[in-house]
Order: structure tokens, then C-alpha cells, then sequence
């Protein structure tokens, strides 16, 4: 199996250069705070001011999840975060962690909807996995080439759909991927759907977009 974690890319971010008010689990402490760096979606923006509404988009639905700010994180821990936001759907975060030869899956859902309103959280659980599922997930971000991946590669942005949101970090460079309703025949595809999969969610096909 190959790791990401020694790769390097010109789209990806270090860590160490953003402070921010987060609690000690690098949770915000201010329901406004941004869980992205701004220059990250202002660099690749298709639209005037899209990259401050995304941001905060994005992050009020994190926050309503009490997810931690990926980008802030200076452990030693590698890990990765999909946030997927269904137009009419419950937002759902899944995130997969390895600290030392300890492997974390958390998810979490609230019950908004994705294109609006986030909710309440209703679903907060974790497990341990074990190295193999850590090196099958590694293979699908392999596929995908995630550090070298552009943040935003779509043309056109609809107004109903989803965003899948894939982030990624390491102990020394921050990179995230924002899809919107990729095809479900993508590697990008498989490589979400392979963490919504190591879930006890109940996503009705038609509900997976």
C-alpha cells in the first residue's frame, strides 16, 4: 500500500503559518470562525466573493458538527476529513485519523440540511479500525492524487446537488478538495463513498449524490 503522507504539492498548505481562537481539541470557540483558509477558495474561486460564502458556508455546518479545525491541528497525528453537504439532506462529517499505530474513524451527522440550515447534531460515534482499512483508504487517495489535486475543479456550480469536501493533513502540509456532485463512476467518488461505507449510516441510494 502507498502512503500520501511523503508526498509534497504546490496546492498544499502549511500548517504552521495559522493561529486562531480553538479549544484545546481545536474546536472553535466562535461559531463564526472559518474552518478553511480563506486564500485556499480565494485562489480558486469562479465567482466575486464565492470564496468567503463558501468558507463560512462550509464552516457552520462544522461547527454545528463540534468538528475540530483540520488546518490548525499541529500533532503528530495524519488525518482526513470528508464533509459532505446535500442540498436537502442531513450534513454528515467523517473523519479518519492515525496517531502512532492507533487508527480513529469518527462521523457525524446533524439533522439540517446541507444546503441550508445545519441543525442539530444528532449523530457523534467513533471506532477503532485497523491498519489494513487506514491502507485501503490510503490507496483510494493514491488514485486519486490527492496532495497534486486543484482545491476547485469545476466549471459550473448548480444550485441543487452536493458538495463532497475532502481535506487532508500531515505533520507538515494541509491540502482540501472540493467536488461538486462528482460522478458516481470517479475515483473521487469511490474514495468518499469508501468512508461513508465504514459507517453505520443509513444512506439510501437515491439519498447519495
Amino acid at each position: 500500500m502507498t502512503s500520501c503522507q511523503g508526498q509534497s504539492s504546490q496546492n498544499a498548505t502549511n500548517t504552521s503559518i495559522y493561529s486562531l481562537p480553538i479549544d484545546t481539541a481545536f474546536i472553535p470557540t466562535d461559531s463564526t470562525q472559518f474552518y478553511f483558509p480563506l486564500e485556499i477558495f480565494r485562489d480558486t474561486s469562479l465567482y466575486i466573493i464565492h470564496d468567503t460564502l463558501t468558507d463560512s458556508w462550509y464552516s457552520k455546518h462544522l461547527f454545528a458538527m463540534r468538528e475540530p479545525v483540520i488546518y490548525a491541528d499541529k500533532s503528530q497525528k495524519e488525518m482526513y476529513r470528508f464533509t459532505w453537504l446535500r442540498s436537502f439532506h442531513n450534513p454528515v462529517a467523517i473523519r479518519i485519523e492515525k496517531n502512532g499505530d492507533t487508527y480513529r474513524l469518527y462521523w457525524k451527522l446533524c439533522d439540517g440540511a446541507g444546503g441550508y440550515r445545519p441543525g442539530k447534531l444528532t449523530i457523534s460515534k467513533q471506532k477503532t479500525i485497523d491498519k489494513a482499512t487506514w491502507e485501503m483508504f490510503q490507496t483510494h487517495m493514491h488514485q486519486i492524487d490527492f496532495w497534486n489535486m486543484k482545491t476547485n475543479e469545476t466549471e459550473l456550480l448548480g444550485s441543487d446537488g452536493s458538495q463532497w469536501v475532502l481535506e487532508g493533513k500531515t505533520t507538515t502540509q494541509y491540502h482540501v478538495v472540493d467536488k461538486w456532485t462528482p460522478n458516481k463512476d470517479s475515483k473521487y467518488y469511490t474514495c468518499c463513498n469508501f468512508l461513508i461505507g465504514l459507517t453505520d449510516l443509513k444512506i439510501k441510494k437515491d439519498d447519495k449524490y
